[in-house]
């Protein structure tokens, strides 16, 4: 059953380390290792070793297992510190009923422009959230806000994720430029720290 739940973990996100399944199944590490090693003994799980961290793709035979077809996964090096601080926020929250990711929403609306880092569900309403690290340029920025006119418009709110004060500021400053539903933003600063 747990190495059910790893290997759907793996597809939801696309690929993880193993530090990454512990915090989100909320397990010990070792256990967590002896299952991963277990699954790729059975050749359900890809191991890419080119990072410090192996991480962990689905195989053919795994995407099979969990009914899937069969893509092959390419790994964005550049996006594993994001989607490691995404992981870390979410592993603190407990009052979360589910989430999607970026990849599952793409997968449920191929045809959309943007998509969050993270569709979160609580029991009473669901925040779109946004992890912003680096500065982008304005037009760019207003692009994002853009995206997320709808679910603004639906009543979502958007939690913007900051690693430091300086971020908070820009991006502060960027929604009140934008200057529409500036009460269903919210800015808070995070960092693995």
């Amino acid at each position: 059953m747990e190495q059910v739940k790893i290997l759907e973990l793996i597809n939801r996100w696309g690929y993880l380390n193993i530090y990454q399944i512990a915090l989100l199944l909320n397990k010990n590490y070792f256990t967590v290792d002896d299952s991963i090693r277990e699954l790729v003994k059975k050749k359900l799980l890809k191991v890419d070793q080119l990072t410090r961290k192996n991480i962990y793709i689905l195989s053919s035979l795994g995407n099979y297992k969990l009914g899937k077809k069969s893509k092959s996964i390419k790994i964005n090096y550049n996006e594993l510190a994001h989607q490691d601080l995404l992981i870390k926020w979410l592993s603190q929250q407990n009052d979360i009923i589910s989430y999607q990711t970026e990849r599952e929403l793409k997968t449920e609306s191929p045809r959309e422009k943007g998509y969050p880092d993270l569709l979160v569900h609580y029991k009473d309403k669901e925040i779109i959230i946004e992890l912003e690290r680096t500065r982008k340029n304005k037009d760019r920025f207003e692009s994002k806000l853009d995206t997320y006119y709808r679910g603004l418009q639906n009543g979502k709110e958007i939690l913007w994720l900051v690693p430091n004060e300086n971020m908070k500021k820009f991006v502060d400053e960027q929604i009140k430029e934008y200057n529409w539903k500036l009460e269903q933003h919210h800015i808070e600063i995070f960092n693995d720290k």
